[in-house]
């Protein structure tokens, strides 16, 4: 039956103790009230079974089976169950009123919510789906407008109303399909057993909901977005949210794996995960620190770069005494002027890129106690390690264009030429932007103080 005909409890309504005050909300089996606790004057939310299904057995038994699930749980993440009666031909329950906005409000009011923000809220509802399950309950249908944020910003998690007991006949969903489509874990729509990980892959969901201000499957049809669900990776947020960083897909990515065996375990694990998602705070790095620290890296770089030089150069000397020639006058002239430049510029290059793609650091930053880290805090990657060594050091360019048909003294003078420019810029543009350098401004990425979570 549409829900426009469904016939509202009107306001001064008595059920048991609880006295109706006005029409809050709805679900798929179930109207919810504001009402008066009279016997400790309290306000509370009463959700009663829906009028069209309230007659039939199998309804009103899943409706208590809702009721008694989320009564087993105390956290303070989840919405609390005080009373579960029934009023004549009515079935309800008495549960925390939560003062708030669902997350699906939220979204509609402020769209795209801060990362800072997804992770507290992650975090939250984890802990508090984490006691469901402590105590053998499922929630199943984990979704935006069944989260609530109260006005002190705690996350409650309420609407038990497919929660399943783990120790509960296997047959109680009849093998149907249950849960929300868009917020449906895959082994929802193939009507098996639905275990915490569907918990977890519907949170994975929400966030990335919270994140993108949209779902991450929409389509047309149930049949389409059956097949989004489980035969599509998560789509990235890159579009829609170029200013988080990969580790924020990656690990939306474990929540959203297709395979339930394949997500974290537990929620405490979930936790954690979004725990280290959490932006930090950045406290740059002065431009004599990153001075420093880039005369100190430069140092190192080129006395590796010119090592290896010096080893290659060492072995056809040591070659050449043995009378072994391993190259003719013509080849060794041509190593000697675009070869070995070569060598220098990869060795000097790879220095730094392998520093700070795997560490986000590199060896001067790490002594001085500074790293390279995006707007979040995490680290900032390759491409990005890539880019700045190219600002940093131009010269590289110029060194590896060696076998262009250009003089030596031209290429030498153009690697000079840039580096000096790529100095000056990144001392003009640092003092006008605070200590942001040209480098940061290009790849998005800061030189800060390490921090500690």
């Amino acid at each position: 039956m549409p829900e426009s005909k469904e016939p509202e409890l009107a306001a001064g309504t008595r059920l048991a103790h609880y006295e109706i005050l006005r029409r809050i909300g709805s679900g798929a089996m179930g109207t919810v009230y504001e009402a008066h606790d009279e016997a400790l004057d309290r306000s509370v939310a009463v959700k009663v079974l829906r009028a069209h299904v309230a007659g039939d057995p199998a309804f009103a038994q899943r409706f208590l089976r809702e009721a008694r699930a989320a009564a087993r749980v105390s956290h303070v993440n989840l919405v609390h169950v005080y009373f579960v009666g029934g009023e004549g031909p009515r079935t309800f329950f008495a549960m925390e009123f939560v003062r708030g906005r669902t997350l699906e409000e939220l979204v509609t009011e402020r769209g795209q919510l801060p990362l800072a923000d997804v992770v507290e809220i992650g975090v939250q509802a984890a802990r508090g789906l984490g006691a469901a399950h402590a105590v053998g309950v499922v929630h199943r249908d984990v979704k935006p407008s069944n989260v609530l944020l109260d006005e002190a910003g705690v996350v409650k998690v309420t609407d038990f109303g497919l929660a399943r007991s783990l120790d509960a006949d296997v047959n109680a969903s009849h093998g149907g399909l249950t849960g929300t489509p868009t917020f449906m874990s895959p082994e929802q729509f193939r009507g098996q057993l639905a275990g915490p990980a569907a918990d977890t892959y519907s949170l994975g969901l929400v966030l990335w909901y919270l994140l993108a201000g949209r779902p991450p499957f929409a389509a047309q049809s149930l049949g389409e977005l059956l097949d989004q669900q489980m035969n599509h990776p998560l789509p990235p947020l890159a579009a829609a949210r170029p200013d988080l960083s990969p580790q924020v897909d990656e690990a939306l990515a474990r929540l959203c794996a297709k395979d339930p065996a394949a997500r974290p375990q537990t929620m405490a694990e979930v936790a954690a995960i979004l725990d280290s998602l959490r932006p930090r705070e950045i406290v740059p790095a002065p431009l004599t620190t990153r001075g420093v620290a880039w005369a100190i890296d430069n140092a190192i770089a080129l006395s590796l770069a010119a090592a290896v030089d010096l080893v290659l150069i060492g072995i056809h000397h040591g070659l050449d005494r043995l009378g072994i020639a391993p190259l003719d006058r013509e080849t060794a002239d041509f190593v000697g002027s675009h070869v070995l430049p070569l060598f220098f510029a990869g060795t000097f290059a790879a220095a730094f890129l392998l520093s700070e793609t795997i560490w986000g650091s590199t060896p001067g930053k790490w002594l001085l106690g500074v790293r390279i880290v995006r707007a979040d805090g995490t680290r900032a990657g390759a491409s990005a390690a890539a880019l700045r060594l190219l600002l940093r050091s131009p010269w590289i360019v110029f060194v590896a264009a060696s076998s262009l048909p250009l003089p030596g003294g031209l290429l030498t003078l153009l690697a000079a030429s840039s580096q000096l420019v790529a100095i000056v810029a990144g001392i003009v543009v640092g003092v006008f932007r605070g200590g942001t350098t040209l480098s940061d401004v290009v790849t998005r990425t800061r030189v800060a103080y390490r921090l500690t979570r």
